[in-house]
């Protein structure tokens, strides 16, 4: 809910796609930045009070975001660093819980699937919400039920067994080559990844954006809950294959098939395309970290799991960070579509540079 809704909220205060999206793209980034440290303090400290000190100071951020809307870009960007450190890392530490809980093969595969496809749902119905709220009231209801929602999620993920079984390991120290980024064939796979982050970061702009140009408030909701719906059902689909074929091919393939088609919707650039590519897109954002993840849990220290699961987060979310102040800036001279094609632009020029590195990999 909350990235619609902050973006809604910007937009309305200052009358800038611009300012919200440079302010959303120093949220991400610090989300970046913090997401090994976050990781490390999880695996060291355990899950209960890391994940209940960052989901208080995050739910704080949001409430202070929503209560000053008109504040200016100075302190808004202050706050957003605020807000991007401390997002509770819920992903990693639950695909942790999985690893945990189910045997390595097809039926973890299966299980990080189910985890991709829920997390796809919440992406699909947050949005929509943002929007219906914002439609029925303003973004700032919509920004106090996010930060609701976030206090209310972390006290339940906290107070679960299976969470609480997770108590890190204090007494243990990792050799330096048992460090995720120095395990074999984890870096090329981070690089890849970085393509559907720049789509998914450009597409949170492009949806508003596209609202903006129709006149339309709920369009913007709609665009993402389908984006996001799409990504649930080829997560689903993927859950039930088994490919061959290695983590880098599977990323490279899925990684040209999303950008041959976000390429193709932007260049045309109609409403309607637009609609429809991000929603066909979308179906390959879900398998691409159901790999990345897979890759993550296979390559690295089981002690060091949290880390590795959160550079897959981290490599992610500073795409998206790109992309939409990417995006953000280009909206403010051209149309919504040309804005999604120079950011696709972007994400093919990662997977070309990855792809030297994939072979080495392979090799």
């Amino acid at each position: 809910m909350s990235g619609l809704a902050l973006v809604l909220l910007l937009e309305s205060g200052r009358g800038s796609f611009a300012a919200a999206g440079a302010v959303t793209a120093v949220l991400g980034t610090a989300n970046v930045v913090a997401t090994p440290w976050r990781a490390r303090a999880v695996d060291r400290f355990g899950q209960t009070a890391i994940l209940s000190v960052l989901g208080a100071l995050h739910t704080i951020a949001l409430i202070v975001f929503a209560a000053n809307p008109d504040a200016p870009l100075l302190f808004l960007l202050c706050l957003g660093t605020v807000a991007g450190l401390s997002i509770p890392p819920f992903g990693s530490t639950m695909r942790v819980v999985w690893s945990a809980a189910l045997a390595s093969g097809p039926l973890r595969t299966r299980g990080l699937s189910l985890d991709a496809v829920a997390e796809e749902l919440i992406f699909a119905v947050g949005p929509l919400t943002s929007a219906i709220l914002t439609a029925l009231a303003d973004p700032t209801l919509a920004l106090y039920v996010s930060a609701g929602s976030v206090a209310a999620g972390s006290g339940l993920f906290v107070l679960s067994p299976l969470s609480r079984q997770q108590r890190g390991h204090r007494a243990k120290t990792l050799a330096k080559t048992s460090k995720p980024l120095r395990s074999p064939g984890f870096l090329p796979v981070l690089i890849a990844i970085l393509a559907p982050g720049i789509i998914l970061g450009a597409v949170e702009i492009v949806a508003p954006a596209m609202g903006a140009a129709e006149g339309s408030a709920v369009l913007p909701g709609v665009v993402l809950a389908l984006f996001a719906g799409t990504s649930a059902l080829g997560g689903l689909l993927y859950g039930r294959l088994n490919p061959r074929w290695s983590a880098e091919r599977q990323l490279l393939i899925l990684g040209a098939a999303l950008v041959g088609i976000s390429a193709t919707a932007g260049l045309i650039g109609s409403t309607p395309v637009l609609v429809i590519g991000i929603g066909a897109a979308g179906g390959f954002i879900a398998p691409l970290l159901i790999v990345g993840y897979l890759a993550a849990d296979a390559r690295t220290d089981p002690s060091a799991r949290t880390e590795a699961s959160s550079w897959i987060n981290t490599a992610v979310n500073l795409g998206a960070a790109a992309g939409s102040g990417l995006l953000g800036a280009a909206t403010e001279t051209t149309a919504p579509g040309t804005a999604l094609a120079i950011c696709t632009a972007a994400a093919a020029f990662v997977l070309l540079v990855s792809v030297p590195r994939h072979r080495h990999a392979v090799r």
